[in-house]
């Protein structure tokens, strides 16, 4: 019964602290992944020339640039963007949790609702029993909503390295660059 007790006083701020912090993991996971793929699309659009006008002879002249980008580099880069979508999926992971405590404290609200023996006590259990339901349901909406956006984003991030993959392969295949 003290179970159920802390459940009924504490549920609504048990749902609202875990998904505020659930959502501070996933902006904060939003930010590193939109990094990441602001990164990778630079380097995929980098040229490995740089244009530059020859000051004694006012001609466009190129040079190579000291840092290339090759295939090595976009893996490196590869790795570190899903080092990043696994902390997505692990924050992504919390919140189915959040309708599941709201329904708990619901059915804790029942549970008072049925013990008490007058008509306040009833109706503070079916307020705790409706506001954890509508606590857990608003969370869980909130972090949906940022989970999809960050799903885009990386979905976008893995359409572009995936034609990357592909390009590479074909230019092996043609002979175009050798494979180590």
């Amino acid at each position: 019964m003290a179970f159920i007790n802390f459940m009924g006083k504490y549920m609504n701020w048990i749902i609202i602290i875990g998904g505020v912090a659930v959502l501070f993991f996933l902006i904060k996971n939003y930010v590193k992944l939109y990094n990441k793929k602001s990164f990778i699309h630079d380097a995929m659009h980098r040229k490995n020339k740089e244009s530059y006008i020859n000051a004694n002879t006012g001609e466009v002249e190129e040079r190579e640039i000291k840092e290339a980008v090759t295939p090595d580099t976009i893996r490196d880069y590869e790795k570190s963007f899903n080092e990043v979508v696994s902390g997505y999926n692990a924050c992504v992971q919390f919140i189915p949790l959040f309708p599941l405590l709201g329904i708990l404290g619901t059915v804790a609200g029942l549970v008072f609702q049925v013990k008490s023996q007058n008509l306040d006590e009833m109706f503070n259990s079916l307020d705790m029993a409706l506001t954890s339901t509508f606590c857990g349901l608003i969370v869980t909406i909130i972090l949906k909503i940022v989970a999809t956006i960050s799903a885009k984003l990386i979905e976008d991030t893995e359409i572009v390295l995936d034609d990357y993959d592909k390009k590479i392969d074909n230019s092996v295949k043609l002979g175009n660059i050798t494979s180590e």
